[in-house]
């Protein structure tokens, strides 16, 4: 029996959002919004943001992050020399200067921790800062707690390292793949930082000359 044009017009499917993972740009555009981030946000947070929001796999970031080819399942520190930033700044709709500010500099790679540092706080906001990377720093400049490396759940530390493992898990641990905060954040209905926590961000900020 034919079927109604109407109805068989109904039943198609509505286009879907498809990358090229090759480019790690989709063919029908991409979601990401400068106001997801806030100041001295780290590079892990926001390539989580943008796989989290586009649903890229971590394995599929991970690939078109550094400069040269890599293994994603090994991936590469977080650092302005191993990142390509000229690469990703088109694709996030960021400046290079707040990219280049997303990683660990040189002059402080000697005091930067290799395990994945957090305030669950603020990953419950959806931040994590580059500042918290750092291991004299042992308080969040905003919330004053302290800043932690074990899962809550397994109590494991994360490598800090841009590998499809890590970029896989948006916000969550990635030996458990259980949320580090207590809940999940909520991009699109977050609040703006207060006056406080900006002049605590860009003070210690200064403290460290990064």
């Amino acid at each position: 029996m034919r079927r109604d044009a109407s109805n068989a017009g109904a039943a198609q499917p509505l286009p879907i959002l498809v990358f090229d993972e090759r480019r790690l740009t989709p063919s029908f555009g991409y979601v990401f919004k400068r106001q997801w981030l806030d100041p001295h946000e780290s590079i892990v947070s926001i390539l989580w943001k943008f796989a989290r929001m586009n649903g890229l796999s971590g394995h599929a970031v991970a690939t078109q992050v550094a400069m040269t080819t890599i293994d994603p399942y090994d991936g590469i520190e977080p650092k302005r020399d191993t990142v390509d930033i000229r690469r990703l700044s088109p694709v996030l709709g960021l400046r290079l200067k707040q990219l280049r500010a997303s990683l660990i500099p040189r002059s402080l790679e000697h005091i930067s921790s290799r395990y994945f540092r957090y305030c669950p706080k603020c990953l419950q906001r959806g931040y994590h800062g580059v500042l918290h990377q750092l291991e004299p720093l042992q308080l969040c400049p905003m919330h004053g707690s302290w800043l932690q490396t074990d899962c809550r759940h397994c109590h494991q530390p994360s490598p800090y390292r841009l590998n499809a493992r890590l970029l896989d898990t948006p916000f969550r641990c990635g030996n458990c793949r259980l949320l580090y905060a207590t809940c999940s954040p909520s991009l699109e209905s977050r609040h703006a930082l207060s006056c406080r926590a900006l002049v605590a961000l860009t003070r210690t900020r200064l403290r460290y000359a990064a």
